[in-house]
């Protein structure tokens, strides 16, 4: 099987992974919102890192990600409207 990263940038994303879970460990039990955003922003500024580090290497990596968020986007929006009805 061939590999998607060298090694240098599949630990690099070990780390912003790791990274990014602990933020979002801390958000979890955030005692306000103050606290909330500061670890939402950082766990958002790990995913745009990590991003950015496999675009280096795979442009259009990052627009296939929004072409996905927006599809995932739209089925929520299908689902609530199907609910709804």
């Amino acid at each position: 099987m061939k590999k998607l990263f060298d090694k240098e940038l599949a630990e690099a994303m070990e780390q912003l992974c790791d990274e990014t879970c602990e933020a979002m460990q801390l958000a979890r039990v955030s005692p306000d919102l103050d606290d909330l955003s500061a670890c939402l922003a950082v766990a958002l500024l790990k995913i745009g890192l990590a991003t950015g580090f496999v675009e280096q290497r795979h442009p259009g990596f990052a627009k296939e990600i929004e072409v996905k968020r927006q599809r995932v986007i739209a089925a929520l929006a299908r689902e609530q409207q199907e609910k709804k009805h």
